[in-house]
């Protein structure tokens, strides 16, 4: 991309396209480029081919052979069949789903409750060694698409009463916070990929923040307690900001796993099938 300065007013040159943008705002012969532009002052950055072309009065292949051009060139990603979003101007050519989350996962979600969660939320949060790939995100809401820009796509169901409980605002979408992502992993280890993942989490993350009182508006006493049980039996710094809540019964650590030297934690409550050695190796190695 090359550019030429004229006062406020700044030529990109990007591939077959040319168009100037002045105080943020294209200002171009080309219809599409200004429906993009348009779209993204309304906060659209997500938009299907259907409302393209109803904004350009295209034909249904005309609008089809734009997109493709417009895709081509960087300009808007495909994020899944039907559904683009649009690039924004220092981020030309490269993939939507790596540096604009929100805007790909609200492509599709758009107009409905959600929440990117669970491992997604925790990669966000640069809370992960080992990154992920698939796409978490909790909706009531169940789209058809099984993945976006390539990305599996994973939907866990939730009722909207509790989907936005513990979020904060990425983008156009919602997304965890690391209180509610930890509480998330916890809930469903196996969704997660195990106890090593929570682990990995905890030991990077920094503090918390009256995460007991979110584990109580979501009815989350037992993962508040796995949690508590790995940071104080691996003595991480994040377990200074965990009180021991009373319990009556225990719970397990995994329920996946199985084990002849385990061990129960007395504490919180918490049966664990093998010893601490193994999470230890995971978050010292």
């Amino acid at each position: 991309m090359s550019y030429g300065r004229d006062g406020l007013r700044l030529c990109y040159h990007w591939r077959q396209y040319t168009f100037d943008v002045k105080d943020g705002i294209i200002v171009t012969r080309s219809r599409g480029l200004s429906v993009l532009d348009r779209f993204v002052r309304e906060g659209r950055t997500g938009f299907t081919a259907a409302e393209l072309r109803a904004a350009l009065g295209l034909s249904p292949q005309a609008t089809s052979n734009h997109l493709k051009r417009l895709a081509n060139s960087g300009l808007i990603d495909r994020v899944a069949p039907g559904r683009y979003v649009a690039r924004p101007i220092g981020a030309l050519g490269t993939a939507a789903v790596w540096d604009d989350l929100g805007s790909v996962v609200a492509a599709v979600f758009g107009g409905h409750p959600h929440r990117i969660g669970f491992l997604s939320a925790l990669d966000h949060h640069g809370l992960l060694v080992r990154p992920i790939r698939a796409i978490h995100v909790a909706s009531p809401y169940r789209p058809r698409q099984r993945a976006l820009t390539g990305r599996p796509l994973r939907v866990i169901a939730e009722h909207e009463s509790t989907v936005l409980l513990g979020t904060e605002p990425l983008g156009p979408s919602r997304v965890a916070t690391v209180e509610r992502a930890l509480l998330d992993v916890a809930s469903r280890p196996r969704l997660a990929g195990g106890m090593s993942r929570l682990a990995e989490a905890l030991a990077a993350a920094d503090r918390v923040s009256a995460i007991d009182e979110l584990a109580g508006e979501l009815h989350a006493g037992a993962a508040y307690r796995r949690i508590g049980s790995i940071a104080t039996t691996l003595s991480l710094p994040v377990a200074e900001n965990l009180p021991p809540p009373s319990w009556r019964s225990l719970i397990e650590l995994d329920r996946s796993a199985r084990g002849e030297h385990g061990w129960t934690d007395r504490t919180w409550g918490v049966a664990w099938p093998y010893p601490a050695s193994e999470l230890e190796a995971v978050v010292f190695a």
